[in-house]
């Protein structure tokens, strides 16, 4: 009985209290509400912090982009006005004032506390998210399709990532079939698939990488672009690269990790061989010119391209790169990233970096007829400029030039040194198989090193002879998630023009004219290149000729 008339005395007290709060709003020519049981929505109390509210008697309840209403109980407080007034400047806010009772603050009041604890709930939560990533155990293949496997939906992709950014893939898979969809990395130049997991994970994780990406999520039928930041809990963050495509079950999805902050490897670390380094270190040491290095995507021309910048990088030089996208940064050193179909294409770019008085120009790709005028002039006016091309070898490069349109008389005297390049895997060390060849495959490497036995080093040319030497192939072992290979290195060809190439430039000679005449005046080819360093021990056959024969 005594609870009953208590609860009846609450009730008479607080519609008293609305009833002075909303005549004080009628006396103020103020709107009044009652916001007991109102869904306070956690955003919007975010534009007061709890503090400030419990101060001043104010609290946010509604907001339309930066039009926010406010309650409060005292509409005559200065202060309270002041802080208002404040807030507005700071961040651009317009308020619109109500009246409200003390007991409707009080309610406001405990949904900060509410959604404090919620917050502290979701950091808890996020915490044990991030500690389960850390400690995966991710090493090799078989355990990145472990941890995949285990993951629940939502830590799916990061999972996924993170076992990318610890088996140093440079690309990420995902390519749905019939009720599943593949996950595959490419490590070492070389696909491999990880895991094969459900459709129905596959649908949330496109949802994400969109949601990430900035792209559409109502477009499944059209080609999407995008790029996105992620951030391991144990490492630096790096961007990937996102490239949407439709294909019969979905949309195929590949991720091009960008790990603009890692280490740059040097020349003299990436296997050129000695006539090879000493030839690009004289090409680049000369204050103009062009030098082209050429090959398919994937085959290391940037990472040879920044490798020579930074053996160029030096006060008193200004070194300006047109990049798309810039896959490392390097301090000293002006990068520009263009944007193709956005009205900031390579030869935009070019032309403005002429009128930045640069002493060295690197061009990510030459494209197209116009940049390669542009380029061309640059580096017959007193500029250093280095450039990729897709070409299949370092001969075809002149050939691709011409037919873009460039005039043979300007190609002829810009050119420094053209190269073409592959990578090929390192075979492990721990686990390669020593062996002796058959002889037939013996003569057939016999056949391509020994026209050139005088210029390969000692230790190989004593090799060359009909008795098979000792070779290793690869096995496989934990160490190297069982491909038998680890790292690679770079196999190149490359050409300095000479007269006779010259007067081949202006014949506007064909591809195959262009490598006889290479091959007569002396160019090992990659393939020769990387028969040498099979012998020497660092690759195999077997990858050689998966590389340059395809």
């Amino acid at each position: 009985m005594l609870k009953d008339i208590k609860t009846t005395l609450g009730n008479i007290n607080r519609e008293m209290e609305e009833k002075h709060a909303a005549e004080l709003a009628a006396a103020l020519g103020l709107n009044y509400i009652n916001l007991s049981g109102y869904p306070m929505v956690e955003e919007v109390l975010a534009v007061i912090p709890e503090e400030m509210a419990t101060i001043h008697k104010v609290v946010p309840y509604l907001r339309l982009n930066n039009q926010v209403k406010v309650g409060v109980v005292d509409p005559n407080d200065i202060e309270c006005l002041n802080y208002l007034d404040q807030i507005s400047k700071e961040k651009s806010f317009s308020f619109n004032v109500s009246v409200i009772s003390q007991s409707s603050l009080l309610y406001a009041l405990e949904n900060y506390k509410l959604y404090r604890e919620k917050e502290v709930e979701r950091q808890a939560k996020h915490e044990q998210e991030l500690n389960d990533i850390r400690n995966l155990d991710i090493k090799d293949m078989k355990s990145a399709a472990e941890a995949a496997k285990s993951a629940s939906t939502t830590k799916l992709l990061d999972v996924l990532l993170v076992g990318a950014m610890r088996l140093d893939a440079s690309d990420i898979h995902f390519e749905p079939i019939e009720g599943n969809f593949v996950t595959r990395y490419r490590v070492d130049g070389v696909l491999q698939e990880i895991v094969v997991l459900p459709l129905i994970k596959y649908h949330q994780l496109v949802s994400r990488i969109k949601f990430m990406s900035g792209l559409r999520m109502d477009i499944s039928d059209k080609p999407q672009d995008g790029r996105f930041s992620f951030a391991p809990p144990d490492g630096e963050a790096i961007d990937f690269r996102v490239s949407l495509m439709p294909s019969a079950y979905g949309e195929s999805i590949v991720l091009r990790l960008l790990n603009t902050d890692k280490a740059i490897i040097g020349m003299d670390k990436m296997g050129f061989r000695p006539d090879a380094l000493n030839a690009i270190k004289s090409a680049v040491s000369k204050p103009h010119g062009m030098v082209i290095t050429s090959g398919p995507t994937g085959s290391g021309k940037s990472t040879t391209l920044y490798a020579v910048l930074m053996t160029l990088k030096k006060p008193g030089v200004k070194i300006i790169t047109l990049e798309d996208p810039v896959e490392y940064k390097i301090d000293g050193i002006e990068q520009s990233q263009v944007k193709p179909g956005l009205g900031y294409e390579f030869a935009d770019g070019l032309r403005a970096s002429l009128r930045q008085d640069p002493d060295i120009l690197m061009v990510g790709e030459i494209r197209d007829l116009q940049t390669a005028e542009i380029a061309v002039q640059a580096a017959l006016t007193g500029h250093l400029l280095l450039s990729t091309i897709h070409a299949n070898s370092a001969p075809a490069v002149y050939a691709r030039f011409i037919d873009m349109g460039v005039k043979p008389f300007l190609l002829s005297g810009s050119i420094n040194l053209i190269m073409a390049q592959r990578l090929v895997r390192r075979v492990c060390q721990k686990c390669a198989e020593k062996y002796q060849p058959e002889q037939a495959e013996w003569s057939q490497i016999l056949e391509r090193l020994l026209p050139y036995k005088a210029r390969i080093i000692k230790e190989v040319a004593d090799k060359l002879t009909p008795t098979p030497p000792v070779l290793l192939r690869a096995k496989g072992c934990p160490e190297c998630s069982m491909t038998g290979y680890s790292g690679r290195e770079v196999i190149v060809e490359y050409i300095i023009p000479n007269e006779v190439i010259e007067t081949l430039i202006t014949q506007k000679a064909s591809i195959m004219v262009f490598e006889r005449e290479a091959l007569r005046l002396g160019m090992i080819t990659m393939e020769t290149d990387g028969l040498i360093k099979a012998i020497e021990g660092s690759t195999t056959k077997e990858e050689v000729w998966r590389v340059t024969k395809g």
